[in-house]
């Protein structure tokens, strides 16, 4: 009698953080700059410049290029799609260390003239569990400061109608 024995290797649990910010604007305004899906370089004190990659400005299957201040760029694909409400966006073509990053944006009117956005990363580590040690002590802190920026981004941007820049300071667009 034989047996074959196997070896299961277990992939890193997705990783994932969550930044939510209340934004002193209404939800119309503040969809009107998100949904602006070629625009996130307007905003996004990481990104410094972006544009479409597909015919299509929004909504389902909608891409785009970011390119970053440090010479990095990632493709983003929208897969889930609520007016007024927020997406869901796939990130390829990056050189992270990521098997898999996707991101979900959702937004919330919290009074008159308030709103709160909430952006969650959600992402799978390469290089198994040197990946997820890297992920908790390196990758999250690091990609919840990057959130936090965007975030800050967008509520200056949507009240301002100004270009937020690297160091996250307002020029006239």
């Amino acid at each position: 009698m034989s047996v074959m024995l196997t070896t299961q290797i277990q992939e890193p649990p997705m990783e994932q953080v969550i930044v939510t910010r209340e934004i002193k604007s209404d939800v119309n305004a503040v969809w009107a700059v998100l949904d602006d899906f070629a625009s996130i370089y307007k905003y996004n004190p990481s990104v410094k410049h972006s544009e479409l990659l597909s015919n299509k400005t929004t909504g389902m299957d909608a891409q785009r290029i970011c390119h970053f201040y440090d010479g990095t760029s990632l493709k983003e694909t929208i897969t889930h799609y609520q007016p007024n409400k927020g997406y869901g966006f796939e990130l390829s073509d990056f050189k992270l260390p990521l098997k898999f990053a996707e991101t979900q944006i959702s937004l919330n009117s919290v009074g008159v003239a308030k709103s709160s956005v909430t952006v969650t990363l959600s992402f799978v580590p390469k290089f198994g569990p040197l990946g997820w040690l890297m992920a908790k002590l390196l990758m999250k802190p690091m990609l919840k400061k990057a959130l936090t920026g965007l975030l800050q981004g967008l509520d200056d941007h949507t009240r301002s109608g100004q270009l937020v820049l690297q160091d996250g300071s307002l020029v006239a667009a």
